[in-house]
């Protein structure tokens, strides 16, 4: 019998119905917190794919340990995880860490989190207006201020 992991959606995968079309499956989600983190459109995409100017989503600490960033938690099964790792294009994109997010009952539970290799890492891009869509398909999952925010980030197309 496979094991559960907690994985944390801060990109396009915090849209349920696209969560699904990548073939991914959830047994739970929550929404959650991430302290001291923000989210940057700097991760730039594997060769051969995207636009010129594009930034895939990323995370990036936030000056002073200051604020937070909004996300999806999903509870899955880890026969998922060669999926996640593929979709985030682990190890040779990203990284991965176990970290502390914050559920808005004020529960601290330890999540997966997928971060751009530094190498990966590019100045001025921004995401795509198809990103963007996928992100307002996922509106219900983040606060008014978050979204607001995160709905005024240029696109490069």
């Amino acid at each position: 019998m496979s094991e559960k992991i907690s994985f944390f959606a801060y990109n396009e995968l915090m849209n349920e119905a696209y969560f699904k079309e990548v073939g991914l499956e959830c047994l739970e989600k929550v929404t959650v917190t991430l302290s001291a983190q923000r989210i940057a459109f700097n991760r730039i995409p594997p060769e051969g794919t995207g636009v010129e100017g594009q930034g895939l989503p990323n995370i990036e600490p936030t000056p002073n340990n200051a604020g937070m960033m909004e996300g999806v938690l999903y509870e899955m099964r880890d026969t998922f995880l060669p999926k996640l790792d593929e979709f985030h294009g682990y190890p040779k994109e990203c990284t991965r860490k176990l970290m502390d997010l914050n559920r808005h009952d004020f529960t601290v539970v330890k999540g997966i989190v997928y971060f751009a290799q530094p190498e990966k890492i590019g100045k001025n891009l921004k995401p795509t207006k198809a990103v963007m869509k996928l992100y307002k398909k996922a509106k219900k999952e983040m606060s008014m201020l978050y979204f607001s925010r995160l709905m005024n980030s240029r696109t490069c197309d």
